[in-house]
């Protein structure tokens, strides 16, 4: 499942050249030149290491974001599909019933030599 998460990221989620990503390789480059050769390797694997960490974290929340997904669909798909219809009937039949239980008052009809 991981590999098929990986390839509809990349299919659906396209990295994108921003500044940032640009400022960032200027950055790198200008202190790579600046530092001896061992320091250069140490900021070559914190390079790495900082990238595959944002590759992990990006696809983590590609991934979480998709189950959501998936989630809300499968819950969608259980429920009846909306129909205004249906649902005015139901209020009718349930307005209905309501009046039925709902204690009515009742005219006595007047014992004879009683007026009104």
């Amino acid at each position: 499942m991981h590999d098929y998460m990986k390839a509809m990221k990349r299919q659906f989620c396209p990295e994108t050249e921003s500044r940032h990503r640009s400022e960032a390789e200027r950055l790198h480059h200008l202190l790579s030149q600046r530092l001896i050769m061992r320091d250069r390797r140490l900021l070559l694997h914190l390079v790495d290491e900082h990238g595959m960490l944002l590759e992990e974290e990006a696809l983590a929340a590609f991934t979480a974001g998709f189950k959501l997904a998936v989630g809300l669909a499968k819950e969608l798909s259980l429920e009846e599909s909306y129909s205004f219809d249906s649902e005015e009937e139901h209020r009718a039949v349930a307005a209905c019933a309501a009046s039925k239980t709902a204690p009515h008052k009742t005219i006595e009809a007047p014992q004879q030599g009683q007026r009104r």
